[in-house]
């Protein structure tokens, strides 16, 4: 695979976790932005880089393995901003929903990294198949590199 094109993809993934994390805080947002991180962001970002043409010919195994990558980094960016973002709201609102995010911030960092971690799989796993399906779709609508589609008449 091309490093060039793996930095790209876990720029872009790590930055949509970033964005990502930030929106889920606001309280009406919070799970559709989660959902949206957990099962289209290979898509988005797959879809991004067609568009700016950083990305070639894709095929559906290709798309598995970049999404899977793409899940993963994402959620990771997304942990990044969203705990020390919940864990403050929680510290200074006491009666809301990131209180339990704050007690379980200070009660151990094992088992943040463990939950982290195990989501982080979860999500890596659900974008490979939905980089799977986006490749899928694009080997459908463009045609492989090198093969022409002409119309050939024969006369006798």
């Amino acid at each position: 695979m091309n490093e060039l094109l793996m930095k790209r993809i876990a720029f872009l993934s790590a930055m949509l976790g970033l964005i990502a994390g930030v929106i889920t805080v606001i309280p009406f947002i919070c799970s559709l932005s989660f959902l949206a991180l957990m099962v289209l962001a290979a898509v988005i970002v797959i879809v991004y880089m067609k568009k700016k043409n950083f990305i070639g010919y894709i095929e559906p195994k290709e798309g598995s393995i970049y999404g899977a990558i793409i899940g993963f980094i994402s959620f990771i960016g997304f942990c990044v901003s969203f705990l020390p973002l919940a864990a403050i709201i929680g510290l200074i609102y006491k009666g809301s929903f990131y209180l339990g995010i704050s007690l379980i911030v200070r009660s151990g960092i094992f088992v943040i990294i463990l939950m982290v971690l195990f989501v982080a799989m979860l999500s890596a796993l659900i974008n490979a198949f939905s980089g799977l399906v986006t490749a899928y779709i694009y080997t459908q609508i463009e045609e492989k590199p090198g093969e022409s589609r002409t119309n050939i008449e024969f006369e006798e």
